[in-house]
């Protein structure tokens, strides 16, 4: 250990209880944040690899699909037909 790692260390135990505590409570932070990351990438590479596996299978391409398959036709509007105002006593 350097010189200045040991005065570091040093200085470090001469620290009040409430600096201890909040110097502990923010390496324990930093330590889940770094855990989440990780955690969050081998999820999202998991997810990538099935995704992989699957799509082809779930949706395969357009020039594989059957030429022969009917295609429905759109929706259309159909207007409605217009009716003579109601006139009482007409």
């Amino acid at each position: 250990m350097s010189h200045t790692e040991t005065d570091l260390v040093l200085s470090q135990d001469n620290l009040p209880p409430e600096i201890e505590r909040r110097l502990q409570v923010e390496e324990l932070w930093a330590r889940r944040l770094v855990l989440a990351e990780l955690m969050n990438a081998e999820r999202l590479r998991t997810y990538a690899a099935r995704r992989a596996l699957l799509w082809p299978t779930r949706f395969p391409a357009m020039d594989m699909m059957g030429k022969d398959r009917v295609v429905k036709a759109g929706a259309t509007v159909v207007q409605i037909k217009q009716r003579k105002a109601f006139a009482p006593g007409a």
